[in-house]
């Protein structure tokens, strides 16, 4: 049972250079913004660069050849920051942390093993990563003046190659993310689906399938879906329409769904981070929120989980209470500090090895939001602290929101400071407008955001 009121401080993606926390000179409104942090008896954190060493190799690129990673043909910006970035999150009130991402095998399985050494080394509550399935799956827990806290971290953004594997009694497999992956279905008119068939039946298609589904997805057979190759496809309807439909692997879901049960049994707070690209209609970094992450992160609060944070599509979306539970769609970047990218990869014809120092350049994304606004959202973000009573009920979500400084000069530029004036108020309007379709209404004062908990 819990122990008294319970308050949660979350935030996003820390893109962060060790050199980049300056705790002098800093105007007031960085205080502020620690003063939040500290407060919380927890505050979690999704670390984004890979932590490295100078012995650490860089990864080779992975070229990706199929729809369920990325829209391009390579991997996004290569991250990676010296593990010294902890000891600055830790300074600022930072105690909890989740590492599942896309970027985690940037700098491969060396990268990877860096960064549980740089946490346990630390001796840090982490979660997401492991040096196999069962371990990056566990829960990591905390403890607190107002109970024993638990946490979960998976991605729905999974690096090629970078799901943890399963160990046995005869071999240890290697190290990887909690995976959670995402699959595509193609909902298109009958009749073309019988040519899809017909071209599958000349090809030879059908004869040689079944082995690499089996051994791809276990699942692949357990509905009237037809799948063409790897791409699934199924018959449009009029409650579902031609377009793209992304759902949860079964075998992912269900597993990550038992660590919330376990996580619920031995905590007195439960928190479920998801580190999630995907945008609707096969989009992404967006903040359009695609269906089935609210289904599942429903499903996450039916099992237990007090609060479920999502961070990755760096942009803010809206915040709903579902069960009386807190649910934040993407808190946006907490830091965004472009020292921390290494590269950001090209094309197959392009020269991979430039470095790019300013994102904002000519090879600044070109994914756009569907408000236009997606370069401002990477320099804004929100830190919700959530507030649970001592019976365990939700008391009150206030929204402190924040600035990255994008017209600072570097290292102040991508840090954090809490938002004030005309430039809060435009924040909080942002994350209120796309917060509405969940019913959230939220309320301005003194600056901050406020959700009642009625």
């Amino acid at each position: 049972m819990p122990l008294g009121e319970f308050i949660l401080a979350a935030t996003g993606d820390a893109i962060l250079t060790p050199q980049g926390v300056e705790f002098e000179d800093q105007p007031e409104s960085f205080n502020a913004l620690l003063n939040v942090l500290r407060r919380a008896d927890a505050s979690i954190a999704q670390v984004e660069p890979v932590l490295v060493d100078e012995g650490t190799h860089h990864a080779s690129l992975r070229q990706v050849t199929d729809q369920y990673q990325y829209l391009g043909p390579f991997p996004g910006a290569i991250m990676g920051a010296p593990p010294a970035v902890l000891d600055e999150l830790t300074k600022m009130g930072l105690n909890l942390f989740t590492v599942a991402s896309n970027h985690a095998l940037d700098f491969g399985q060396d990268g990877l093993r860096t960064t549980l050494a740089a946490m346990r080394e630390r001796e840090l509550p982490f979660a997401g990563i492991g040096e196999d399935l069962a371990d990056a799956r566990e829960p990591t827990y905390l403890e607190t003046e107002a109970g024993r806290v638990g946490v979960i971290d998976a991605s729905t953004s999974v690096p090629p190659g970078g799901e943890a594997g399963v160990s046995t009694s005869t071999f240890s497999a290697e190290c990887g993310i909690n995976p959670l992956h995402v699959e595509w279905t193609y909902r298109i008119p009958p009749e073309q689906l019988d040519q899809l068939r017909a071209i599958a039946e000349t090809v030879g298609i059908e004869d040689v399938k079944n082995e690499w589904l089996r051994r791809e997805n276990p699942d692949w057979h357990t509905d009237d879906a037809y799948y063409f190759m790897q791409m699934r496809f199924a018959p449009a309807t009029a409650e579902r329409p031609s377009g793209i439909y992304q759902s949860l692997h079964r075998r992912d879901s269900q597993a990550i769904l038992s660590q919330v049960e376990t996580a619920n049994a031995n905590a007195d707070w439960v928190v479920m981070a998801l580190h999630s690209h995907q945008a609707r209609d096969g989009n992404r970094n967006t903040n359009e929120i695609p269906v089935f992450l609210q289904q599942y992160a429903h499903t996450c609060v039916d099992a237990g989980a007090d609060a479920v944070v999502v961070t990755g599509p760096h942009t803010t979306r809206g915040i709903e209470i579902y069960q009386q539970r807190p649910i934040c769609y993407s808190l946006g970047n907490f830091f965004f500090q472009e020292e921390a990218i290494f590269r950001i990869p090209k094309t197959a014809d392009a020269d991979l090895d430039s470095t790019v120092p300013d994102v904002r350049g000519d090879d600044a994304s070109t994914e756009v939001d569907s408000d236009g606004d997606h370069d401002a959202d990477n320099w804004q973000s929100i830190i919700p602290e959530i507030v649970f009573d001592d019976r365990g009920h939700l008391d009150q979500v206030t929204l402190y929101p924040c600035t990255l400084q994008p017209d600072a000069e570097p290292p102040q530029r991508g840090t954090p400071v809490l938002a004030t004036g005309e430039q809060a108020r435009t924040i909080l309007q942002k994350i209120a407008t796309r917060s509405k379709r969940f019913g959230t209404t939220i309320h301005t004062e003194d600056g901050v955001g406020v959700i009642d908990s009625a």
